[in-house]
């Protein structure tokens, strides 16, 4: 893998996904997977049977040795922007399975949780601003829990982004400080701000 991508990647798991995200943008437009240099390979190197997101990366190397060599080499030939292009729609779809953008499945596992964690806290904010849109559980019970513990943010914002009444979001808030008092620790899930 060039050392370009490994500093984009190496910025991600400190959590800063810009360089990577700008630098995917750079890709040539919605046919960027031609000049992939996969492209035209076959696809089932690229997929590694003993490789998994629940895998440990240096057992999956020492497992599969040099077999992972060619579709690596690959990956480290191909254009920064493409490469980066790879990985953030690997990332973006979730993709579980395969080399993307020069990483195992087993090595992507925890940038795949970290951009999960990025996306929920994205929509919450997006939610508490008023911003409609669909969310998962995990962020509509920390747009809940914000709301419930934070007496500066505007009800009326917050019930259109959780796409509610004024009411209902006041009872959730309400038993959701309950569950709080009742457990003396957080039941659910908060992203921090």
């Amino acid at each position: 893998m060039s050392t370009d991508i490994s500093g984009l990647i190496e910025a991600a798991h400190r959590g800063n996904w810009l360089p990577l995200i700008e630098e995917s943008k750079k890709a040539p437009g919605k046919h960027w997977a031609e000049y992939a240099r996969c492209a035209n390979q076959d696809i089932n190197i690229f997929v590694p049977l003993p490789d998994g997101p629940r895998e440990e990366p240096d057992a999956v190397k020492a497992k599969l040795g040099v077999s992972l060599n060619r579709p690596r080499n690959l990956c480290a030939s191909c254009p920064l922007a493409v490469a980066a292009r790879c990985l953030v729609e690997s990332l973006k779809d979730d993709d579980e399975y395969g080399i993307r953008g020069g990483l195992l499945a087993s090595e992507r596992a925890e940038l795949r949780r970290a951009w999960q964690d990025r996306d929920i806290e994205k929509a919450v904010e997006g939610a508490l601003r008023g911003c409609t849109a669909a969310l998962t559980k995990p962020a509509r019970d920390a747009v809940i829990a914000r709301f419930a513990t934070d007496p500066s943010l505007d009800a009326a914002a917050v019930a259109r982004g959780l796409g509610v009444t004024h009411e209902y979001l006041l009872k959730l808030a309400r038993r959701y400080r309950k569950s709080q008092a009742g457990q003396g620790k957080p039941s659910l899930h908060v992203v921090a701000a």
